[in-house]
């Protein structure tokens, strides 16, 4: 398939004689297409029409679906002013060394002098240093000579702290020979700055101004360390070029990674399309300096982004929007005459069309367009897809699979759905705990036949807060030993989090848990051992974050720190991390469904999911909520729904009834008077 027609990059406007000639498009149905929208033009000539969202959304991902079609009902060529087209060309910038780096302390400050040994106009400067943790005030100038210096502005921050960090300085595309910044080490230690990287503009052409793309936060969640904001844009398939977040808080700084659902193979993943610092930071009492967007260049597939806050030990930010910006791209063609065209979108059997332009490129900066809106998105009356081609539709989400007796699986738990549609069903840690580690025996269930689904493992976790009891072992003096009690027996703990506040120490800790052998014998197994160390210096953590070597099987684990001859250390409260573990699937019924789970010996169930398993994973979804643990549901028996205590202790007191019962015939009868 040929792309369709694009300005060249140094094309701004269209020779009208170009498409006088070429006017008499191809005969086209347009009941072949599923939408139109409806484009007025008050006088003829050169048109351009700024493509909004819903056009992006109903057309091919490459748009060579689009057609136009004047008040006759003939074909209008058409052509794209994209300037994305080659990004990189246009607006992306050069990384290069500098001709010479120095660094000197004066006093209070350092001063980094960068000789650029170049000519272009320059983006940024990106500086380079090992040091973890820091924050710095930083004011940049710029010198032709490298005597006369011309200040670029008021300071801006520098830091790398938490994972987030901000070391660039902006050039303001300004022409410079040499580069100064000044550092303030007044108020903090100096740092060992060992080189930067120059960024400078590759073509003198300035892009257009971006344009508002809609956005809204649908859902937030958060996990361990970490709030995802599931953000659905007006449309897909728009070149986005940035996303920011509206925080209200006062002071913070944020690692940002923007992500979209795709599918490999049958597992559904996440890939990363663009990732930054989002901070709000004041400097020497000074008004806080923010960076709440991030940039980006990626045209989604679907409406959905997955915008993930790497929080570190810092609450959760406060949140009150999300905007997002696009890169224009206009529609242009000839109107012959003034009237009502139309734009036609939605046909996934066209191939991109071929209009003869390329040879007139270089007269296309004479002609005036006239700019025009196009309507709402109209579904096309008679809509009728072309058949010739024989090409089946996709077939949908199969909703039901085959029947399944779930007599042999231990436990049964009710889950809840909102509306139907596309579900999302996460596993509680209860639910992982009671579940084979492969996961194999889950099964989702109604009326008797299981609900195929697909199982998505996002590298997501959830933590669990734990307060561990201190429990002294009288033969070990010289040990500190904790016991942390887990909600159930064989949750799947990845790590533990551990905080203390004492500062300054040096420990050796391990973790284990206390089991039996198939002999009845007790053993300890280990499940980790580290050092901790902590100082009182700054930007050195009160947590140590310990992963474990095997899934944890009894529901006790023991904390043991060795502190020699040095006093014990104040544990304070365990995050217990689990993995976040969810089933997908569809349904049109809201009621009736219950989640079947331990059963050793069933294989890991095999649905016919392959085609749709990228439809189904890259949908909106709708979250279904597992009842409480203690909820169980024989599928198709009195007493689904009923909880579990209640019909254990029912079946006792009966049990015991039907023993009195017998023991009272069995009992000898006193003699008659």
């Amino acid at each position: 398939m040929r792309n369709p027609p694009r300005l060249p990059r140094n094309g701004l406007g269209l020779l009208l004689a170009l498409f006088a000639t070429l006017s008499g498009g191809a005969a086209l149905t347009p009941t072949e297409w599923q939408h139109r929208q409806a484009v007025k033009v008050a006088t003829p000539g050169l048109t351009k029409i700024a493509l909004p969202a819903a056009t992006f959304d109903a057309a091919q991902p490459d748009l060579a679906d689009l057609r136009v079609i004047d008040p006759n009902g003939q074909e209008v060529p058409w052509l794209l002013q994209d300037f994305v087209i080659d990004f990189n060309l246009i607006h992306g910038p050069a990384t290069f060394s500098p001709r010479s780096f120095r660094s000197s302390p004066n006093g209070d400050t350092t001063q980094l002098v960068i000789e650029t040994g170049s000519t272009e106009r320059l983006e940024a400067i990106d500086l380079e240093t090992a040091v973890p943790f820091f924050l710095k005030a930083a004011h940049v100038e710029i010198s032709t000579d490298g005597t006369e210096w011309k200040s670029l502005g008021a300071t801006v921050p520098l830091f790398r702290q938490f994972g987030a960090e901000q070391l660039r300085l902006s050039l303001d595309r300004e022409k410079a020979a040499f580069v100064r910044a000044t550092l303030d080490d007044f108020r903090s230690r100096k740092i060992d700055f060992t080189g930067a990287k120059l960024s400078a503009i590759q073509n003198q052409i300035e892009p257009p101004p971006l344009v508002p793309l809609g956005a809204q936060i649908t859902r937030r969640d958060e996990f361990a360390n970490e709030t995802v904001l599931t953000v659905t844009l007006d449309g897909r398939h728009v070149p986005l070029a940035a996303i920011g977040l509206d925080a209200k808080d006062q002071l913070f700084m944020r690692r940002v990674t923007v992500g979209i659902r795709e599918v490999q193979g049958a597992v559904s993943a996440e890939r990363i399309i663009g990732a930054g610092t989002i901070y709000r930071v004041a400097l020497d009492g000074a008004p806080a300096r923010a960076q709440l967007e991030l940039p980006l260049a990626f045209n989604p597939p679907t409406r959905e982004l997955l915008v993930h806050i790497h929080n570190g030990d810092s609450p959760p930010l406060t949140l009150d929007g999300v905007s997002a910006k696009q890169h224009p791209l206009n529609l242009l063609f000839l109107a012959p005459s003034a009237g009502v065209y139309s734009l036609l979108s939605g046909n996934p059997q066209a191939a991109a069309p071929h209009y003869d332009l390329a040879a007139f490129s270089g007269e296309m900066r004479k002609a005036e367009v006239t700019a025009v809106t196009a309507g709402d998105l109209e579904a096309m009356p008679d809509y009728h897809p072309r058949e010739s081609l024989g090409t089946a539709p996709l077939p949908d989400v199969p909703l039901a699979g085959a029947p399944l007796d779930t007599a042999d699986w231990r436990e049964h738990r009710v889950f809840r759905i909102s509306r139907p549609g596309v579900q999302e069903l996460e596993l509680d840690p209860a639910a992982l705990a009671r579940s084979r580690p492969d996961l194999g025996d889950l099964r989702l269930v109604r009326t008797g036949n299981q609900i195929p689904y697909v199982l998505e493992k996002p590298a997501l976790f959830r933590s669990l807060v734990l307060t561990p009891e201190l429990a002294p072992d009288a033969k070990r003096r010289s040990v500190s030993l904790w016991r942390l009690t887990l909600p159930q027996p064989g949750v799947p703990v990845r790590r533990l989090v551990l905080t203390s506040t004492t500062p300054l120490f040096q420990r050796q800790i391990r973790i284990y848990e206390k089991l039996t052998d198939h002999n009845g014998g007790p053993y300890e197994s280990t499940l980790a051992g580290v050092g901790w160390s902590r100082t009182p210096e700054p930007g050195v953590p009160e947590t140590l974050t310990i992963e474990l070597t095997d899934r944890p099987q009894s529901d006790t684990l023991w904390i043991e720190s060795d502190n020699g001859d040095n006093p014990a250390i104040a544990l304070g409260t365990v995050q217990a991390v689990y993995p976040v573990v969810r089933l997908i699937f569809k349904t049109t019924e809201t009621e009736g469904f219950t989640l079947a789970l331990g059963n050793q010996a069933v294989n890991a169930p095999r649905y016919d999911l392959s085609l749709v398993a990228v439809k189904l994973l890259t949908s909106s979804r709708n979250v279904a909520e597992l009842a409480s643990a203690g909820t169980v549901a024989a599928a198709g028996t009195l007493f689904a729904g009923v909880n579990a205590g209640y019909l254990f202790w029912g079946a006792l007191a009966l049990v015991v009834i039907v023993l009195l019962v017998v023991v009272a015939k069995l009992l000898p009868k006193p003699p008659a008077a």
